[in-house]
């Protein structure tokens, strides 16, 4: 078989783009070009199977970035909560919002379900967004009660303290 010296550097080119310079092509012989011409089929089968991967390779990156943020979000509750227990009391006379002093759970993942589809990973890339914007809204409202919380002066924190007792005295009446 015949081939072209510019066909034999264009399969070349190829062949290293896919498997890296360190790749032994050989020379311009009979042989050489035989295994040449096999590593430029796999290379060309490596690529048709990457493209078509490629819709579940994205979609699992999707899952696991909105994974991420519902983890980064319940570590924000987790220590935000164990701020608030030093002084748990003097918070919940304040009147914070239950809800921030209730333990957030850790988002556990269901991995024994193997995903094979995007539409499986459509679903489970659902459900866990809902559950990281869960978890993102409490990390914010409890940053923001503990940022205004530390950025109070003593006695604007104790003014508080007697604004919310007051109020509590108000409504027992």
């Amino acid at each position: 078989m015949l081939m072209q010296k510019q066909a034999y550097e264009e399969m070349v080119a190829k062949v290293r783009r896919h498997y890296g310079g360190s790749v032994e092509v050989g020379g311009f012989i009979s042989a050489d070009i035989i295994r040449l011409q096999k590593l430029s089929a796999q290379a060309d089968l490596d690529q048709a199977n990457e493209r078509e991967r490629q819709p579940i390779i994205e979609a699992g990156t999707r899952l696991h970035h909105i994974r991420q943020r519902a983890q980064k979000a319940w570590r924000t509750i987790a220590d935000g909560q164990a701020t608030l227990a030093q002084s748990r009391r003097l918070h919940v006379i304040n009147g914070i919002d239950p809800e921030l002093l209730e333990p957030a759970i850790m988002p556990k993942w269901d991995t024994g379900k193997q995903l094979t589809t995007v539409a499986d990973y459509d679903a489970a890339n659902t459900e866990a967004a809902e559950l990281a914007t869960k978890l993102e809204t409490q990390a914010s409202k409890l940053r923001a009660y503990l940022s205004e919380w530390e950025r109070s002066t003593p006695e604007q924190q104790n003014r508080s303290l007697i604004l919310a007792l007051a109020d509590r005295l108000d409504r027992l009446t």
